[in-house]
């Protein structure tokens, strides 16, 4: 009787589970080369691009003094980095396109 009431209770959390709508968190993720870095002493924001014949560049923005380092080391020794931020989604167009917020940040060699 105890097994049968268990697979009961799995099943109907299985069931509410796959019923209950779950958000998902829109990212945008570019590996860019750190060109430029920017910060007033709050705020922090890397430019860069994909590649060399882009004519556009990714910008990105924080407030975390910790990743503020990441970009001023990636730009100063002209490393690539893999970014992942909090825009909805990575624009398609514009001149300078929005990563959002750096939610992560890797630096590359």
């Amino acid at each position: 009787m105890q097994t049968r009431t268990a697979i009961a209770l799995v099943a109907a959390f299985t069931a509410g589970m796959a019923l209950v709508p779950m958000s998902a968190k829109a990212i945008c993720q570019q590996t860019i080369y750190a060109e430029r870095s920017f910060t007033d002493g709050t705020n922090g924001q890397i430019i860069g691009h994909v590649s060399t014949v882009d004519t556009f560049a990714w910008i990105a923005t924080t407030t975390n003094p910790v990743i503020s380092s990441v970009i001023f080391a990636a730009v100063a020794n002209r490393n690539t980095v893999f970014i992942v931020g909090d825009a909805a989604s990575c624009p398609t167009t514009g001149d300078l396109r929005a990563i959002g917020n750096i939610l992560q940040i890797f630096q590359q060699p």
